[in-house]
């Protein structure tokens, strides 16, 4: 027996403002998830890919808004989604939302895909019907939400050490500053550092014997 119809809402992380119900549910969604690799020239081809971390996830989805049998203004529902783009002056940023939907909101497996916690990256408003008096009643909003997780959450998912001293490294045959961030640090995203500090224009190309300055991180 199917139980209650359950709606998808929205509920932004903004002090005393009221969760938002969507009007339908809507009829399909995308979750969107991908890893960063940048491509690192070594004297053999082809040149080699170096992972350099993991990308947020998006989620997306077109909401269906119809208010033509009441006779209301739609737009009273889409403001209060395209005001989830506005920065708001307490937080000095756009809100961060919780978007919920079904059974999985409360215990979700593994692998479920809500409750999604992110910030609406992108909106487009299509205003299909209107009253008489050019009050639009219907409307399709298509929204994009990109992950957003707090340094904490991320420092329990991927814990680090506090601080690393600086230190040299010889560049042997094959070496990249992305591997030599992995390798020193458990880091290859900050392979920057290393550039920066040793003022290499070109991370792709690193001769073999040249000793390096590994600066010191301080977490």
């Amino acid at each position: 027996m199917a139980g209650p119809l359950q709606k998808l809402r929205i509920t932004s992380d903004i002090q005393g403002s009221s969760p938002i119900n969507v009007l339908f549910n809507p009829t399909e969604y995308t979750i969107e998830g991908a890893n960063k690799w940048e491509e690192q020239e070594r004297n053999t081809n082809p040149p080699e890919l170096q992972y350099t971390g993991a990308d947020r996830k998006k989620l997306s989805m077109e909401l269906f808004c119809d208010t033509y049998e009441s006779g209301q203004d739609v737009r009273q529902f889409t403001r209060q989604i395209a005001n989830l783009l506005e920065v708001h002056v307490d937080n000095n940023r756009p809100p961060v939302c919780t978007i919920e939907w079904g059974e999985s909101s409360s215990q979700p497996p593994n692998d479920a895909d809500f409750p999604f916690v992110g910030v609406l990256e992108s909106l487009r408003q299509q205003f299909v019907l209107f009253k008489s008096d050019g009050t639009p009643v219907r409307a399709r909003l298509t929204v994009s939400f990109k992950q957003f997780r707090l340094p904490a959450d991320e420092e329990r998912r991927h814990p680090r050490r506090a601080s690393f001293p600086a230190k040299a490294y010889t560049a042997v045959q094959g070496d990249t500053l992305s591997g030599i961030a992995a390798q020193v640090w458990k880091r290859p995203a900050d392979w920057r550092r290393i550039a920066d500090a040793n003022q290499i224009q070109n991370p792709r190309h690193l001769t073999a014997g040249h000793v390096l300055i590994i600066p010191a991180i301080e977490d």
